[in-house]
């Protein structure tokens, strides 16, 4: 992407939101798989057909996975000092949050519940790890290191 840049060594808390970001990907997926296994449940408390439970989670299931695959795209270029990709995560997760805390019922089974409450904690801590001092140091020198242009592209210019 970026082939004139030398690489920086991300901070600690940097590294740390990648595997917070991996984290809040598996109790993601955890809560789908348990929501499947609680299908029936499921079909009971919302008083639906179970064709309409089935359309709905499997559409939810394709959702999530391109989220979640987004969202690791987006962990991995945050730990690479790309700006754009931790306000990103920080949107995400301040969607997911308000949206799951909305959207939330109380009949759901509580595995489901802590399974979701799992992954938005720890979308919390991948906002909090993007945005410590450490890190916006981290992303400030990859941005001055970005903006100046390779040597290559002044010698061009000579000739």
């Amino acid at each position: 992407m970026f082939s004139h840049v030398p690489e920086l060594s991300a901070p600690t808390a940097t590294r740390v939101s990648f595997v917070l970001v991996a984290a809040s990907v598996v109790a993601t997926v955890v809560g789908l798989v348990l929501t499947f296994a609680h299908r029936d449940e499921l079909v009971r408390l919302i008083s639906s057909t179970a064709a309409d439970v089935d359309g709905g989670l499997r559409s939810s299931w394709m959702f999530h996975g391109i989220c979640c695959a987004a969202l690791m795209l987006l962990g991995a270029l945050a730990t690479k000092g790309v700006n754009w990709a931790r306000l990103l995560l920080t949107a995400v997760a301040v969607f997911t949050v308000l949206a799951a805390f909305a959207a939330g019922d109380a009949r759901y089974p509580s595995m489901i519940t802590f399974a979701v409450m799992a992954a938005q904690v720890l979308q919390v801590g991948v906002v909090v790890s993007l945005w410590l001092p450490t890190s916006n140091d981290f992303f400030q020198r990859a941005r001055a290191v970005r903006a100046v242009p390779p040597i290559g592209v002044y010698a061009l210019r000579l000739r």
